[in-house]
């Protein structure tokens, strides 16, 4: 019976699991074609509108981005497949399969992990990975992940960026607040773990900071 029943929520998941796939990627598509056809009264602008006239020099990575990446996807597709393990326990439960212990294990590992994707995905999303600067010294390009690990370029005017200085953050700590004038948004930035390839540059954007 045991082995049945594997059998069966074992179908089940495959097939949840694909639907998933499907599903993220049309919904990671649209999610990239909307948010890079936004442009916000001239501050904030899609990397694809402002690349086509301008170019950038990088001279800030943060070498660690690719894993923060690689770990947003895995926590993603990890919670989908344990989220999706719930409907077929609950119903072998139902038709006496499954005991109760069993049914309510799923339920608590399910809903333990859609917290941690939330908590996971709302600060992988701040972390910023490239930091460049326009050819003509006015705008600033913030590259960060998105909720799926792709990149989202956010394109502001220099001016926009709060110094880090009057946000009261220091180089020994392990990320700083990347703060702006215009929106209550804040990414996170790593001087310690980071690589600034131009401090002169940084200097220019970010001001000097102990």
């Amino acid at each position: 019976m045991a082995l049945n029943v594997a059998s069966r929520a074992f179908s089940f998941l495959s097939i949840a699991r694909r639907k998933y796939i499907h599903a993220a990627a049309s919904a990671r598509l649209l999610f990239t074609t909307s948010k890079h056809a936004a442009i916000q009264d001239g501050t904030e602008a899609s990397s694809a509108s402002m690349n086509a006239d301008v170019q950038f020099s990088v001279f800030y990575r943060f070498p660690y981005i690719t894993v923060a990446r690689f770990i947003s996807r895995l926590k993603l597709y990890q919670t989908a497949v344990v989220v999706a393990a719930v409907p077929p326990t609950i119903y072998y439960y139902n038709v006496g399969e499954v005991g109760l212990e069993a049914c309510v294990g799923v339920t608590a590992v399910s809903t333990l992990a859609l917290i941690m994707l939330y908590i996971a995905a709302n600060f992988f999303q701040r972390v910023v990975g490239l930091v460049a600067l326009s050819t003509d010294q006015k705008l600033v390009r913030l590259s960060h992940l998105t909720f799926f690990g792709g990149r989202n370029d956010v394109v502001v005017p220099v001016d926009d960026i709060v110094p880090l200085s009057d946000v009261g953050e220091r180089s020994t700590d392990v990320f700083v607040k990347v703060r702006r004038y215009s929106t209550a948004d804040t990414l996170y930035m790593s001087l310690l773990y980071g690589d600034v390839t131009n401090a002169e540059v940084f200097h220019k954007v970010f001001g000097v900071v102990d």
